[in-house]
């Protein structure tokens, strides 16, 4: 047939292919195949996947992309889905870029609910209260302290306690000559200021904290009478320690050394921590009538609490119900907080701001102010909703490009630029995955070791077109304009691109102007021996290494990038990989683009 081809692969048996005059679209059957997508092309097809899953080897079956197996997607915990991937941050901390988690200032937004000092910690924040006074149970109010000096009087026996990550730790100080007794007839006794001799000589080597008898250990109970500190002795510590696995028993649960298992916490007490041994006590007897079931993992579990727009002297019942003009959005609270400016509320009980008769109802990105009016909120804050008397701040080290903030995705990481490592790398735009911020100026600069070059790989690009340029990246030898440039672009590119440096340096630039934002970039780079210069420009100038969807994915996909970055930066690497290990992470059409390259560099009078 003159319309047949020959192809004469072996002497003996040619292989006979007929051109069809019409070109069949294998897509029209059982959608050629393909898992997503089928694309029909001159004599053939391509099978193609949505975004967030990728294409096996056999060309054809989608594979969900496990984001959450990849390095740094998310700063603190990563949720896989079908298609795409969610991140979450740890308690304090507040999610802003999509994937980055910073510090939350909880202090920002109504002194943190403290009723005098507030002060913020990196993953929380404490309530602190006022000389003269001591922190209320609910760990925000303060009360009056009991047996308080007067004004300008010194205490004898001072007890100071600090919160720290492994528990309160107190310390004593005394007045030189004040005596501190166990109050028990033996021997032993602590002496701050001067030195006293034990009461007893009976059980002085058992228990006698003065002279050159070692210390004790034992567990104390601090209580302050006239100067007089009351210890409760403990059984002193075994020799040894029996080794057992670590037990981690939840909140409103403690471990029972005795039954080696961890036991629900009775009622009245409970346990807010996880890992504990004792359970505390609820903050005073229950009210009769009130319910309350074991397991009570929070102070507000323990029954009787007032409710938010409510108060009493102890944050328990009887309560009674927010005058007018005030409010209170938490239980177990001492007092209301004022509207302030002299403005009443709708009703007795109010819980919000929100039921202050304002003259005036702000609008998202304003706050209300005593002067009864509506202020813009000021940069590096943001207010979401209708109506409120504060603005939220930004999260850890961001903040937002003016002010007027109307929501947290406005609040933006700044940090960029800098010198980069020697053989492989990235360079991204400040807050990626999020918008980059306005007036963003970033440089960068790639120095490689002696005799390596610089291979880059744009797997897309996001910049708007609308703003006629004003924010772009570029890429040349140094920061003069007349250096030899390698890459600039001002537009968006979904396609990738790979390109080897025209410079052995290269200096990088973003700027961003006041104008429109965008995602922005995530750019590789990696250095290699220069020796393999012209096998990696005739793979990067190769039209079939972007002709097809599937080998544009791979420059995509950071996974497969970073093991062909890999082995480019050091060679020996390759040997890591098995051939199974490459066939099933390539498609088969990538690798032989690539075998026939390598064949014609290393062996090329063949």
């Amino acid at each position: 047939d003159l319309r047949g081809l020959c192809q004469a692969r072996q002497a003996s048996r040619p292989t006979c292919q007929c051109l069809s005059v019409t070109d069949v679209d294998e897509c029209q059957t059982r959608n050629g195949g393909c898992d997503h997508v089928c694309r029909n092309t001159a004599g053939s097809f391509d099978c193609s996947c949505r975004k967030g899953f990728k294409l096996l080897t056999d060309e054809k079956s989608c594979q969900d992309v496990d984001e959450c197996s990849l390095e740094r997607t998310c700063d603190h915990s990563c949720i896989n889905r079908p298609g795409s991937f969610a991140c979450a941050c740890n308690a304090g901390y507040t999610l802003y870029g999509f994937t980055h988690c910073g510090d939350t200032d909880e202090c920002s937004v109504h002194n943190g609910g403290c009723q005098q000092v507030c002060v913020n910690t990196v993953g929380g924040y404490e309530c602190q209260c006022l000389s003269g006074h001591t922190l209320h149970w609910n760990g925000k109010d303060c009360v009056e302290a009991e047996g308080a000096l007067a004004a300008g009087a010194s205490p004898r026996v001072s007890l100071q306690c600090t919160r720290s990550a492994g528990g309160d730790r107190c310390s004593l100080s005394c007045r030189s000559g004040i005596h501190l007794s166990s109050g028990l007839q033996e021997a032993y006794s602590v002496t701050c200021g001067s030195s006293s001799p034990p009461r007893s000589k009976q059980r002085e080597s058992a228990g006698s904290a003065s002279g050159d008898v070692a210390s004790v250990r034992t567990s104390v109970t601090f209580k302050l009478n006239g100067g007089i500190c009351s210890l409760k002795k403990a059984e002193p510590f075994p020799e040894g320690l029996r080794p057992a696995p670590p037990v981690s028993c939840r909140a409103g649960t403690y471990y029972d050394g005795a039954q080696e298992r961890c036991i629900l916490c009775p009622n009245g007490t409970f346990q807010n921590e996880e890992g504990q041994i004792t359970c505390e006590p609820c903050p005073r007897p229950e009210n009769p009538g009130v319910q309350k079931t074991p397991e009570a993992w929070n102070v507000s579990e323990c029954g009787g609490l007032c409710q938010p727009g409510e108060y009493s002297a102890d944050g328990f019942a009887p309560c009674q119900l927010c005058a007018l003009g005030t409010f209170q959005p938490e239980a177990g609270r001492t007092s209301c907080l004022p509207c302030g400016g002299g403005l009443p509320t709708k009703r007795l009980g109010a819980t919000s701001f929100q039921d202050c008769e304002t003259r005036v109802q702000c609008s998202p990105g304003h706050f209300y102010t005593t002067t009864h009016r509506c202020v813009r909120c000021p940069a590096g804050t943001y207010q979401p909703e209708f109506g409120k008397n504060s603005c939220v701040s930004c999260p850890g080290n961001t903040t937002t490009d003016f002010d007027g903030a109307t929501n947290l995705t406005q609040c933006k990481n700044r940090r960029c630029g800098g010198e980069l490592g020697d053989f492989t790398g990235y360079i991204e735009s400040p807050n990626y995955p999020g918008n980059y911020p306005a007036n963003a100026e970033c440089t960068w600069v790639i120095n490689p070791p002696p005799k390596r070059r610089i291979l880059v790989v744009v797997p897309e690009i996001f910049l708007p077109i609308e703003d006629d340029c004003g924010d772009f990246l570029v890429m040349r030898k140094t920061a003069s304009r007349g250096s030899a440039t390698t890459y600039e672009t001002c537009q968006t590119y979904e396609r990738p691109i790979a390109f080897t440096s025209r410079s052995r340096r290269l200096w990088i630039q973003f700027k961003s102007n006041e104008g429109n934002s965008a995602k922005g970039f995530q750019v590789p780079y990696v250095t290699y021996d220069e020796d393999y210069q012209e096998l990696i420009e005739d793979i990067v100038r190769d039209g079939r290494l972007y002709a097809s969807e599937n080998h544009q994915e791979i420059l995509k996909d950071k996974k497969l990038i970073k093991a062909l970055f890999d082995v480019l930066a050091h060679p020996q690497n390759y040997f890591r990989y098995t051939a199974q290990e490459s066939r099933e992470m390539f498609p088969r059409s990538f690798i032989r683009l690539l075998r026939s390259k390598v064949s014609r560099f290393l062996r090329p009078y063949r």
